[in-house]
Parts: C-alpha cells; sequence; structure tokens
C-alpha cells in the first residue's frame, strides 16, 4: 500500500531530442508492505542519471526505479545490500523483471495461458527481495524511458559499449545515493547474463567489486547460436525433452528428472558423436540414434532422419503438437497456441510473447504513471529502436566483443560475437570471493539449461574456484519467475545465496552430476 506521497523533483524539461538530452529527474513515494507478518517502509524512487561515452559527453539519460527499505524516520541504511537488475534483449527495458519477479509489487496473470484484455491487477509481492536488499532496475540506453543521443549509439549500442554505460551509470549510482560501501550484487536475465558476465570484470577494473552475481536463462557465448554448430544441437536437446514431457510425448512414466537423466546422457554422449562424425556417420548407426532421439523428444523417427540429427529449435517448436493444430512456445515451452501457418518450417508468430507482452507493457505504463508519479512526455519503448538487421554502427547492434587480456585466441581478442565466458573466469580468478549464482528453466526453448551447463564447464577455472558458481532450476521457462511456484523458490534461492559465501555455494547447487566421460584408445 502507499501511505506517504513525498515529491522530490527538478523542474519538468524537454524530452531528449538528437541533440539534447534531458535533464535529471527524479521522483519518489513512500510505500509500505507486510511480509511475514512485519511492516516495511519502503521508498521507490524513479529518475535517470546522466552518463558520458569515451566520445559523447553527456551520451544518455539512464532511468531506474529504485526500491529502498527505509526506518521510521526515513533513513536509509547505506550497510544493506544493493541489486542492480536488468533484463536483456540486448537494447531491452527492464519491465519484465520489474512487474514479475523480485519488486514489492507484481502484476497477477497467468504464464503459460492467453491473457484477457486491460484491466490487469497488480499486487503487494510477498516474494520481494526487498527484506534483503535495496533494488534498482534499470532501462538499457534508448529502451524504457532511457534516451540517448544520436551520436552515442555507435559507442552504447554495441556489447562492449553497453557494458562500459552500464558500468558508468552503477558508479554514477553509488555516488549520488552514497552506496560505494555497500555490498553489491548484479541479477541480469537472457542477454543481461552475457552484459552481466562482462560487466562484473569491468567493474573490477573500474574499481568496484561485486559480492555476488545472479545470471538468470544465460546466453554466455553466441558462437554456437550464430553457426548452429554440432553444440547448438547438443545443447539445445535436454530442453526438447522437458518439453516434450511436459506435453506428454515423452518420458510417460517417468519423473521429469529421471527423463532428463537420460536425456543429458543421450546429448552428451551418442548425439554428441553422431554429429561430430558428420558424412562419416554410416545410415543405420544415424537411424538408430535417430530413433533414440524421436523417443526422448516426441518427434518423428524419420523426420528427425530426414533433418540429419540436426533440428532447428524454430522446427522443434512447430513439430512437437503439429497432430494437435499447436505450436509450443520460445520463452516458455509449457505455453502452446495456434499457428495460421501449420505446414511452414516455423511459427508464424511466438506464442508465449504474444500472450503476456501486452500485459506486461500495459501495466508497467500505469505503475510508474499512476501509482508512482513518473509524468516525463516521452512514451515508454520496450526496445530500443535500433535495426537489427544493420552492420552500421549507430543503426544496428554492434555484436564485437574484445575478451580479457591473455585469452587463449588464435586471431586476436577482439571477436565478431560475444562470448563471456572468459570475462566471468577473469572476475572470479580476479576475486575469488565473488559468488555467482545460474538460475535455469526447465522449459526454456530460448537460453537452453544444458548449454549453460557446457559453458560453465568450459570456464576453465582453478579447481579450488569451480565451486564458486551454483546452479538452480525452476519448473518454468525463459521468465523462471513467471510462475508463482517458481518465483517462491528464486527468491527463497536468492535469500540462501545473499546469505552464503563462495565456499557455501555447493551446499545450494542443484546441478546433477554427468558421469565422467569415458575416453579410451
Amino acid at each position: 500500500m502507499t501511505d506517504q506521497n513525498t515529491t522530490t523533483a527538478q523542474t519538468p524539461t524537454a524530452d531528449a531530442d538528437k541533440e539534447h538530452l534531458p535533464e535529471p529527474y527524479e521522483k519518489t513515494t513512500r510505500h509500505t508492505i507486510t511480509l511475514d507478518g512485519r511492516e516495511w517502509r519502503y521508498d521507490a524512487t524513479l529518475g535517470t542519471i546522466t552518463i558520458d561515452t569515451a566520445k559523447v559527453k553527456p551520451a544518455a539519460s539512464i532511468f531506474f526505479a529504485a526500491f529502498n527499505a527505509v526506518d521510521d524516520q526515513g533513513a536509509t541504511d547505506p550497510t544493506r545490500p544493493v541489486t542492480f537488475i536488468f533484463n536483456g534483449g540486448p537494447g531491452s527495458s527492464s519491465t519484465f523483471l520489474l512487474l514479475g519477479s523480485i519488486a514489492p509489487k507484481r502484476i497477477d496473470v497467468t504464464d503459460t495461458d492467453p491473457v484477457p484484455a486491460a484491466p490487469y491487477t497488480l499486487a503487494d509481492n510477498p516474494e520481494t527481495l526487498l527484506p534483503v536488499s535495496d533494488l534498482v532496475f534499470i532501462d538499457a540506453a534508448g529502451a524504457g524511458f532511457s534516451t540517448i543521443l544520436d551520436k552515442a549509439k555507435p559507442e552504447l549500442w554495441s556489447v562492449d559499449g553497453d557494458v562500459k554505460g552500464f558500468s558508468a551509470f552503477i558508479r554514477a549510482y553509488l555516488s549520488k545515493y552514497r552506496r560505494w560501501n555497500s555490498p553489491k550484487y548484479v541479477l541480469g536475465e537472457s542477454y543481461g547474463t552475457t552484459r552481466g558476465a562482462a560487466l562484473a570484470y569491468r567493474l573490477q577494473q573500474d574499481g568496484v567489486s561485486l559480492n555476488g552475481l545472479t545470471l538468470i536463462s544465460n546466453i554466455l557465448d553466441y558462437a554456437h547460436v550464430f553457426d548452429t554448430s554440432d553444440q547448438c544441437y547438443v545443447g539445445y536437446f535436454p530442453t526438447y525433452a522437458s518439453v516434450a514431457h511436459y506435453h506428454g510425448k515423452a518420458g510417460r512414466g517417468l519423473a521429469l528428472e529421471e527423463h532428463l537423466a537420460q536425456a543429458r546422457a543421450f546429448a552428451d554422449g551418442p548425439l554428441r558423436l553422431a554429429l561430430s562424425a558428420g558424412a562419416r556417420l554410416d545410415d543405420g548407426t544415424k537411424r538408430r540414434v535417430a530413433e533414440r532421439y524421436a523417443e526422448l523428444t516426441g518427434l518423428d523417427a524419420d523426420y528427425v532422419f530426414a533433418s540429419d540429427l540436426r533440428v532447428l529449435d524454430t522446427r522443434f517448436r512447430k513439430r512437437l503438437l503439429l497432430d494437435r493444430s499447436r505450436i509450443v512456445g520460445r520463452y516458455d515451452g509449457r505455453a502452446a497456441g495456434y499457428d495460421l501457418d501449420p505446414v511452414s518450417d516455423d511459427e508464424t508468430f511466438v506464442v508465449d510473447d504474444a500472450y503476456l507482452d501486452p500485459a506486461y507493457s500495459s501495466l508497467v505504463n500505469a505503475y510508474l504513471r499512476d501509482e508512482l508519479g513518473w509524468d516525463r512526455v516521452p512514451e515508454r519503448r520496450g526496445f530500443a529502436d535500433f535495426d537489427w538487421e544493420s552492420t552500421e554502427p549507430g543503426k544496428g547492434w554492434m555484436w564485437w566483443h574484445r575478451l580479457p587480456a591473455h585469452t587463449k585466441c588464435i586471431e586476436g581478442e577482439t571477436i565478431p560475437f560475444p562470448s563471456v565466458t572468459a570475462d566471468l573466469a577473469a572476475a572470479i580468478v580476479h576475486q575469488p570471493t565473488l559468488k555467482v549464482l545460474i538460475g535455469n528453466g526447465w522449459y526454456d526453448l530460448c537460453t537452453p539449461f544444458f548449454q549453460t551447463e557446457c559453458d560453465i564447464d568450459h570456464l576453465g577455472l582453478p579447481e579450488p574456484l569451480r565451486g564458486n558458481v551454483a546452479f538452480t532450476y525452476y519448473p518454468a521457462g525463459h521468465m523462471l519467475y513467471s510462475a508463482k511456484e517458481s518465483l517462491r523458490k528464486f527468491s527463497s534461492d536468492l535469500k540462501r545465496f545473499y546469505a552464503a559465501d563462495a565456499a557455501d555455494l555447493p551446499s545450494i547447487d542443484e546441478r546433477p552430476a554427468l558421469p565422467a566421460p569415458r575416453i579410451d584408445w
């Protein structure tokens, strides 16, 4: 509930144009929430902070929504942790995490079924992380209520420029609100994990060490996605199996964990070997692999064979429920909807995104504008408006990434795609007390959990530091917090994570062990 409405804001100014940014602006309201019988007071502060780039000063006005616990006198506690939270994209606003996860308020909609049109409901969130940490949700440059100058886009709309921009924002926030000596955490989702892993290392170079890093629905290495290598098909396979199990297409009579144990073993063994053989694989062996593939995923064995054992995720989503005239969701394979072109190779729309986006987009405007008092002119953008197809700096997203110094690389340390496992490894080695939580949805067909496990296995960490990374899993999709059951577990896991030291993380880790590889010759 809201029990006080206190505004602290500068005089409103015009919105940014192509040459000028709006003046920094801030608005704070006082609220209460009752959790486990205790009343918590908190300030909700909406504001903007201006950041520079190396070439453009100022470059962007970054919007944030901060929730800070306060005492009876209205004072914050600088010894409390502060967590910086962002979605991915790249170029995404923080709408989904702000409304769906660990903020003091949460949207109340179904997570896999069609969502009716407005009105929508926003309610106090019993799973908020506010008792443990103050929370700062950040919109990327050009997204949400953040604005960016055209001349700054070539820098900020890039992998490394985006990371530097978030580092600049965090350091400016720490200075403005006197939080330099607070425990500091970062939580990123989807491409936000790409950013988050690189940001942990970038912040160290900029004088900030994180206490903890939470990465949910991970994509840490784009190499497999950009070239659809054999590893891409291996990484996706156990998620195909989990989605098939959910829809009753595979693993009948088995618990999900049993079914996934078989799928993991198949993906990491026979499937990996068969794919690596390429044209050397004989048809008899290929047929046996296709039949086992089909048994575990619910697809037709002839289709798998004809696909050369390489079924794209877009085609899996289209084929799994073809006999029911349904397609499954990309972000949450539990969702299913109708398709306008049943015979095409891929779906005509992303079903779960279509179900959820209007509700989140509508309610975030109502919450920020009507309840929290944001009164600026520009409309909120779900995504920055860069051109996904463009390779021109400032118009499209620049995917090049510079690896940390001394990373093993044949052709230099700048690569044409983001692979941030080296950044994450460097951050942990440079700060051995850094703890990392990796959250995964069983039904996420956007960022499959088995690929994340493989990426973490290849960090190259010294053995004493491998326990700094813990995995947790949820019966949900990409937005693993969208289901109340999953959010309840996620919130509990986060509280354990914040209370733990790096040495305690093995007690949190839920990753099942695969058999050690048998290598003979």
